[in-house]
């Protein structure tokens, strides 16, 4: 039987970067009160997940920054992983050399060294302010403390870049295309899998009775986990590949659990 859903938010759960549909807020409630756990799994920010759940009126386990934070439902931190200093640093030099916008999230905060038009469309998807801080990067391993390199740009180009950053410093880190606009880089090891293994082994849980769903690249780890695995129809062909069923919506995902009896 299901014991917990897992769900992506931007290109899943999320319509235009900021709304739910009802649909999938009475779908989600279906299954809690049924008894499933409810969980989001994000490249986005924990702070982010909180208040996409207050807005659904919803309290969740919380997987972000592609893994690299694990809250459970009551908040308790489960696990965590940021950038040493040092691969901070270099990180940092080789995407300021080769990238127009890049942005530097920690577990509080997402920077930037300068405000540019490119961030003003940015900001907009975000639900709280980016800070400039143009000498942030004489800061890591003191008081910043890097858990995602990010950059935007168009698709092409950013996975020119993200060739160009994996050639120099691909077998320190992970990279993941985590939208069409959108390349995330994170400590080496870290994915939305290996977020949900530490939070499946919290709950006791196999593999076998957690669900989950997206859209991106950065959510083919955690799709290739369980034979409950969902992708968005407007995923890539690539990402598709690599989940069990393909959906319009995430309540049609949890209505086809439904009525397989899982729940």
């Amino acid at each position: 039987m299901l014991k917990l859903f897992v769900t992506d938010l931007d290109g899943t759960l999320l319509e235009n970067h900021h709304t739910v549909k009802e649909e999938n807020k009475r779908s989600i409630q279906t299954l809690i009160e049924s008894g499933v756990e409810f969980a989001v799994a994000t490249g986005r920010m924990d702070r982010d997940i909180v208040e996409i759940l207050k807005m659904m009126e919803q309290t969740g386990h919380r997987v972000s920054q592609n893994g690299g934070f694990v809250f459970d439902k009551t908040g308790k931190l489960i696990f965590s992983e940021t950038f040493t200093d040092d691969l901070s640093k270099r990180i940092h030099q080789t995407l300021s050399t080769h990238s127009d916008f890049y942005s530097i999230t920690t577990a509080d905060e997402v920077y930037v060294t300068e405000r540019t038009p490119l961030l003003e469309q940015f900001e907009k998807l975000a639900y709280f302010p980016i800070i400039e801080f143009k000498d942030v990067a004489d800061h890591y391993g003191s008081t910043v403390f890097p858990v995602k390199f990010n950059i935007i740009g168009e698709t092409d180009q950013i996975v020119k870049i993200k060739d160009i950053v994996n050639q120099e410093l691909g077998q320190e880190m992970e990279s993941y295309l985590s939208d069409k606009y959108c390349v995330d880089f994170v400590p080496k090891g870290i994915s939305k899998a290996l977020g949900l293994t530490h939070l499946i082994d919290k709950l006791n849980l196999e593999a076998s009775e957690i669900a989950v769903i997206g859209d991106s690249h950065n959510d083919i780890p955690m799709l290739e986990m369980t034979p409950h695995s969902y992708a968005m129809s407007s995923a890539l062909p690539e990402v598709k590949a690599k989940a069990s069923n393909v959906v319009e919506n995430v309540y049609d995902a949890i209505n086809d659990l439904k009525q397989k009896g899982l729940f």
